[in-house]
């Protein structure tokens, strides 16, 4: 078989791997990025989707509170530091007072974030004037289990509990800077306030097992999948409830985050121009897969890969990305070329080794769900989630559910490069509580390198595969794959 060599992202360096020479590579160009985007935000604000100027809504509520939230440093950093000095400058010219601004972290379920991270992330000079020396900073974290800051806002048209940030009912203009990219939940993102401002029991209206394990929820097409119906059916009901509208600033990123393109409104009406644009630069044309190959950086959204949960969602969540057909035939393979040598950092995810040794005791995610209860109200793991900068204790079992596709759709998952014995690319971490083990108890395959890993997924599918490889999937401007 004539092969040709690519490099692939593995841990914190790329390395080269051998693959047949008709391999098809799963990656798009770089998006052209805006060319004045300060000017693309002042025309977006001023010409909103669906919605007055936004100069017309601060005017509005020039006496009262305005809130600007913002996607949590799990996104790139360059569109707020952009976005967020354009609005505060329209919020002011409007009469709205400083003092009545206040920037909140749409965090979620995961972890909060230290001062010097949010400083970092939007700049010394935003952070430093509204967080300066003293106690009562104006940057705040959300946090899904303060009772004394959330509001139940009632049940969506879909049964979903609307449980959230009070800011939102508090606010006279309330403001959210969010991101517009291909994922594996929600096919794409977008309608931030969901995600980001949620109690934790309100999450599992969208996050728990019968929405996100659901067949309707298992593609990418955010028109027709289930888990945005929700999404939406919740943003609905909390505008009913506060009988305001939430103002949003979503950015397209290309490479970096640096804007690809910004657009500005209500919640639908935002949507579908939004997507549109975001499916002219992200949708890719492919042929279903026999073997589905991608890189493993060290980081990804929720911390290092060695992880064994964190490294199973960054080898699941590709396979739920696609739109007309699955991506992967039934019965295919996954190839992740993963650093997994088991480490679990149990100050920044103190449930997980507890979650994964609960999955040990289940026949199904079905059954895991069962224990989602015991993990709202554990005070242990929810003082550690507020006070010492860990991830909420239910955020493990969100990432089992949305890899349970990918485990049962294919015959193998297999992470090649697990850190073991006698493996010359990744020797045994003395941190770790071994790469093999940690691997099969999340239903992965472990082998040593691409070579073992490649061998190992003829023996399944046959000779002569179709391939499609993805080496830099989570570091470069990720495709939405259209399945031929």
């Amino acid at each position: 078989m004539k092969t040709k060599s690519i490099k692939a992202d593995y841990w914190d360096r790329k390395i080269d791997i051998e693959v047949p020479n008709d391999t098809i590579l799963g990656e798009i160009p770089d998006p052209a990025i805006v060319q004045d985007p300060e000017k693309a935000v002042r025309e977006a604000i001023a010409n909103p989707v669906g919605a007055p100027p936004l100069a017309e809504l601060a005017r509005k509520a020039h006496n009262g509170k305005v809130t600007i939230a913002f996607d949590d440093p799990s996104r790139a950093a360059k569109p707020r530091q952009l976005i967020i000095p354009i609005l505060i400058e329209t919020l002011l010219k409007a009469g709205v007072k400083e003092e009545n601004i206040n920037l909140l972290c749409g965090s979620g379920n995961h972890c909060k974030w230290t001062p010097a991270q949010l400083r970092d992330y939007l700049s010394p000079a935003i952070f430093d004037r509204f967080s300066p020396a003293g106690s009562a900073s104006r940057v705040k974290n959300h946090d899904c289990h303060d009772a004394e800051n959330l509001v139940y806002m009632g049940t969506s048209k879909l049964g979903d509990y609307v449980e959230y940030n009070k800011a939102l009912a508090d606010s006279d203009l309330f403001i959210y800077t969010g991101t517009v990219v291909v994922s594996n939940w929600g096919g794409m993102t977008g309608t931030g306030v969901i995600i980001g401002l949620p109690s934790s029991r309100s999450m599992t209206s969208t996050h728990g097992y019968p929405v996100v394990g659901h067949p309707d929820s298992c593609h990418g097409n955010q028109h027709t999948m289930l888990y945005r119906q929700h999404k939406q059916a919740i943003m609905e009901q909390i505008e009913t409830f506060t009988g305001k509208r939430v103002f949003y600033v979503d950015v397209v990123p290309g490479m970096g985050g640096a804007p690809a393109g910004i657009f500005a409104g209500y919640s639908p009406e935002i949507n579908e121009p939004t997507w549109k644009f975001a499916e002219s630069i992200y949708n890719m044309e492919v042929p279903q897969a026999d073997v589905l190959i991608y890189g493993v950086p060290r980081y990804s959204l929720y911390g290092e890969t060695s992880n064994p949960l964190i490294a199973l969602a960054a080898s699941c969540a590709p396979v739920r990305m696609w739109v007309n057909k699955p991506l992967v035939r039934e019965g295919g393979v996954v190839i992740a070329m993963c650093h997994c040598d088991g480490t679990i950092d149990e100050r920044s995810h103190p449930s997980y080794r507890e979650i994964l040794n609960l999955y040990r005791k289940c026949f199904s995610m079905a059954d895991l769900s069962t224990y989602e209860e015991e993990y709202m109200y554990r005070e242990d793991l929810i003082f550690k989630y507020r006070h010492a900068y860990a991830y909420a204790p239910i955020h493990g079992f969100w990432l089992l559910y949305e890899s349970e596709y990918a485990l049962n759709h294919a015959s193998k998952i297999i992470m090649a490069g697990v850190p073991g014995m006698d493996n010359p690319l990744a020797r045994v971490q003395v941190r770790g509580t071994g790469g093999p083990g940690a691997v099969r108890d999340i239903g992965c395959t472990p082998v040593r390198d691409f070579s073992e890993a490649f061998t190992l997924a003829e023996k399944v599918v046959g000779k002569n595969p179709r391939v499609l490889a993805c080496p830099s999937f989570w570091t470069k401007v990720r495709p939405r794959f259209c399945v031929k």
